[in-house]
């Protein structure tokens, strides 16, 4: 049985695991057990608590310190969720597979960096059915559509276009332990378990498995320590409940507490072996920071509240369909597109007489955008993040693109009025990539294909941190996926 605990409280030797991993979110999660299937002993460091079922997200996004960002305020968002399961504790539950042009971007796209994954999509397939079978979503495109996705869905189909049920990791109704239309449940814990995620699932129960899981929360980790050339030799930790600094040895370090977190980490182990940082020494940690370019259209119409499926508040599944049709498209700026589908305010009433639709799709990766460090240090002694990011021309005629086809859909749908919500995704949160960029050149990559920080024996990084590319999807189950391949490389 996985030992979760608050480090506090934990009495035995920490010198007593094969690897220790920073984060315990979808990537970690999948990293420990991939490991602990080989056998191994696993120690999963995690700084925030573990989150109760129906816990709502916000109070696990107010532990972090924020970041500095454009507007010269601390109002970024260097996280996503911070506990036990990560941010898909709270995610929306979109679950797709990556497509070759995904990881061969550069095709389409312009950076200063690399942009095209190192390796192809085949090499994510098996690992994509083992993450599917592990979340126990057979039932992916068996949830129905909400009314107002078949609303959205009819309008797209009149104007030529090609609507789909959403790939949801979420249990269907008519499933014995489905969803109970309990409430809008992105920003949301799923109190009944038919929302896949890292809990709910058990992705970090040890048991039946030849090696152990340990997750000890409550614990920050401030820095990856050195006492020789290309070797961690341990972990320095700081415990905000006890106000106590701990020193954990360790034999294998793998990073996975996102892409802003992970980097950071990396960016404060500086010593006399790595003065700029662990994997640094060409200034690549922190570069290529990509957070996506998104947008809301919401159309309303006065009848609409006198309908009885729009009049009601949203309860269950946020997005139930989706087209894919501008994915790649000649008519589209780069001729790049991405993603289309319904998706409901996270506050049920909030949807009442409204249809809102969000787009989606990865950015280009520029070696100005960038997290650093400030010199000024939060209340547990950690130095303060700044977010350096904005977005390319390339970037903003890809959103304008498919706002107006969103805003077509609408109006076909009956929107009187429409009105655009673009979230502040310069400011980070969710969809975090990019900052630890794969490949085989120590000069233009800060790890290998298979995670491995550049010049080390014993430090990885296994997140989304070394995507070169976002992607024009939900990135949840790709972070997985990659993780998965990368950890059973790890010996």
């Amino acid at each position: 049985m996985t030992t979760i605990q608050h480090i506090a409280a934990y009495k035995k030797p920490l010198d007593a695991f094969d690897v220790v991993v920073v984060g315990s979110g979808p990537s970690g999660a999948t990293v420990a057990r991939t490991l602990a299937e080989q056998g191994k002993a696993v120690l999963i460091l995690e700084f925030g608590g573990l989150p109760s079922p129906g816990a709502a997200l916000t109070p696990h996004q107010a532990t972090f310190t924020k970041a500095v960002t454009y507007t010269e305020q601390m109002d970024g968002n260097p996280w996503t969720a911070c506990c036990v399961g990560g941010g898909m504790q709270f995610y929306s539950a979109i679950t797709f597979r990556y497509r070759a042009a995904d990881l061969r971007a550069s095709q389409f796209l312009e950076s200063d960096m690399a942009i095209d994954w190192p390796i192809e999509i085949q090499e994510l397939n098996e690992h994509y059915a083992y993450i599917e079978a592990l979340l126990g979503i057979e039932h992916m495109g068996d949830y129905p559509l909400s009314a107002r996705a078949t609303r959205i869905a009819a309008a797209m189909s009149s104007l030529g276009y090609h609507p789909h049920p959403m790939p949801l990791a979420i249990l269907p109704p008519q499933h014995p332990h489905g969803c109970g239309y309990c409430a809008a449940c992105d920003s949301r814990c799923c109190p009944m378990g038919a929302k896949a995620s890292v809990i709910t699932r058990s992705i970090i129960n040890d048991d039946g498995l030849p090696g152990s899981i340990t997750v000890l929360y409550g614990c920050l980790v401030k820095r990856i320590l050195q006492e020789s050339e290309g070797q961690a030799s341990g972990v320095e930790c700081y415990i905000p409940f006890s106000s106590q600094r701990l020193r954990i040895p360790v034999a294998k370090v793998v990073c996975c507490s996102n892409a802003i977190q992970s980097s950071a980490l990396l960016l404060r182990s500086r010593s006399s072996f790595a003065p700029r940082g662990i994997g640094n020494e060409h200034d690549l940690v922190g570069r290529g920071l990509s957070l996506k370019v998104s947008g809301y259209s919401i159309g309303s119409n006065r009848r609409w509240l006198k309908e009885a499926d729009l009049a009601a508040p949203h309860r269950g599944a946020p997005a139930t369909v989706y087209t894919d049709d501008f994915y790649q498209a000649p008519d589209m700026p780069t001729r790049f597109g991405g993603l289309i589908y319904e998706v409901a305010s996270p506050v049920p009433e909030e949807n009442i007489g409204h249809l809102r639709i969000h787009y989606l799709a990865g950015d280009e990766p520029w070696s100005h955008n960038r997290i650093t460090l400030e010199d000024k240090e939060d209340e547990f002694g950690i130095p303060i993040l700044r977010f350096q990011y904005r977005n390319t021309a390339n970037d903003e005629a890809r959103l304008a693109y498919l706002t107006a086809r969103a805003d077509e859909i609408l109006r076909e749908a009956g929107a009187v009025t429409i009105r655009h919500d673009r979230p502040m995704h310069r400011k980070g949160a969710s969809h975090l990539h990019g900052t630890a960029r794969a490949g085989v050149d120590p000069a233009r990559s800060v790890v290998d294909p298979l995670g491995k920080v550049h010049g080390y024996d014993n430090v990885y990084v296994m997140d989304a941190s070394v995507m070169n590319f976002a992607g024009n999807w939900n990135p949840t189950h790709t972070i997985m996926a990659n993780a998965r391949r990368m950890a059973l490389a790890l010996r």
